[in-house]
């Protein structure tokens, strides 16, 4: 994340920008040397260190259910007056078995009178390296916080949850960016908070997301009611979502900056689907640049930068009616949404998601007769939204959570 002081200086390259902001997200359990906390009889204490992800069971029991918790560790950085915990938890892969997940949950320290709203985080672009799982790291970055707004909420009385989704963080392949996948795993954390020791969590949810992040909040709201009927989504906060990949492949076709983007979608969606062959949407280049993604958190876009997306993508394999245009076709059909507001924040000088890509989703989210605040900055883009994003969220989900009608701005969205 970034500081509004960097909102003033000049911007470097996408993946330097990140890049950075990883390099300062140092590793939790080796700074705090968290200490495990029994909550509960029936939740088992993880083990310390990096064994807590990496000796997750591969198989899940049969009678398991969505949502189920494996183990939990007590994290050592959550904000002044809260705690926070690592999980490992039940939900379903991109291949539809049941598998382990990773996440985090913060909770108020004070005591509520009753159900406390819950807000449901979906991280960014963190890299397909397990170690680069946003619950392996610290919650304070050279930039400010990981989780925007995550104080502001908790001190508000919500918990807070979210997940690294399927394979970041614990074993198996890494299905980044497989919209529906990625939203199982979300609900599911969700499924998690209302069972957790303590929590006392309401089944009245918000949910927030930034860049990958945000085409998951997309599909949360696409499948919450048919997924999990047992939640009720009040709204939607989408940070710069990456949400539609056929848009994005077409765009990353024009660039020199998002060659790892394209990469690595295309490596995330083969998860699940063994029958497609990467060499179909990747050039021999492209094939050469896979090592990059286990090598470190943004090896990848460092290594692709500055060259043209082109020189890494097999093109036939992207045209009309070829077996991986049908899934990335696919893979943005989160439409319909639930009806329930939405509050969309978007820089004009992102180069990563342009905003008319983002103008384009608000306008179709708004044909279906769904508010939607459209929310466009000027002069900002990918990473210095998020701030923007974080000072107004958590007024706009207490809003949702009092019931309270959301401004809309569909009919000056043209």
């Amino acid at each position: 994340m970034i500081n509004s002081l960097r909102m003033k200086s000049p911007a470097p390259t996408w993946s330097a920008r990140i890049f950075a902001s990883l390099m300062f997200s140092v590793s939790l359990v080796a700074v705090h040397g968290a200490q495990a906390q029994s909550l509960d009889p029936n939740v088992k204490d993880g083990p310390q260190g990096s064994i807590f992800w990496d000796d997750v069971p591969q198989d899940v029991p049969a009678d398991a259910k969505r949502g189920d918790i494996y183990w939990v560790q007590q994290r050592q950085d959550a904000p002044e007056g809260s705690k926070g915990w690592n999980m490992i938890y039940v939900t379903e892969g991109a291949d539809g078995a049941l598998t382990y997940v990773s996440g985090e949950i913060y909770l108020p320290n004070q005591e509520s009178s009753g159900p406390r709203p819950l807000v449901l985080w979906n991280h960014e672009t963190a890299g397909t390296q397990d170690s680069c799982a946003p619950s392996r790291r610290s919650l304070v970055s050279a930039y400010g916080p990981r989780i925007p707004a995550l104080k502001e909420l908790l001190d508000r009385g919500y918990a807070v949850v979210g997940s690294d989704y399927q394979g970041l963080g614990t074993p198996g392949a890494t299905a980044y960016l497989n919209g529906l996948a990625q939203a199982h795993a979300s609900l599911d954390a969700a499924r998690v908070a209302l069972k957790f020791p303590g929590a006392n969590a309401d089944r009245h949810f918000t949910t927030y997301g930034w860049s990958q992040g945000g085409q998951t909040s997309l599909w949360v709201a696409h499948i919450q009611e048919t997924y999990a009927p047992e939640l009720d989504l009040l709204g939607v906060g989408a940070i710069a979502p990456a949400s539609r990949h056929w848009d994005l492949t077409e765009y990353d076709l024009t660039t020199t900056i998002t060659g790892g983007y394209y990469i690595s979608r295309m490596a995330g969606l083969n998860a699940g689907h063994p029958e497609l062959k990467l060499r179909d949407v990747l050039s021999v280049d492209g094939l050469e640049m896979l090592e990059k993604m286990s090598a470190g958190c943004w090896d990848i876009a460092a290594a692709a930068g500055g060259h043209p997306t082109t020189l890494f993508a097999n093109q036939e394999g992207l045209q009309p009616g070829k077996p991986w245009r049908v899934l990335l076709e696919e893979n943005d059909k989160f439409l319909p949404v639930k009806n329930v507001p939405f509050v969309f924040f978007q820089g004009d000088k992102d180069d990563a998601v342009p905003e008319t890509l983002t103008h384009k989703v608000a306008v179709d989210i708004c044909g279906q007769s769904t508010s939607v605040d459209y929310r466009k900055s000027a002069g900002l883009d990918h990473e210095n939204i998020v701030p923007v994003a974080a000072a107004a969220l958590p007024e706009w989900f207490a809003e949702r959570f009092e019931g309270k009608a959301s401004a809309n701005n569909c009919s000056a969205l043209k």
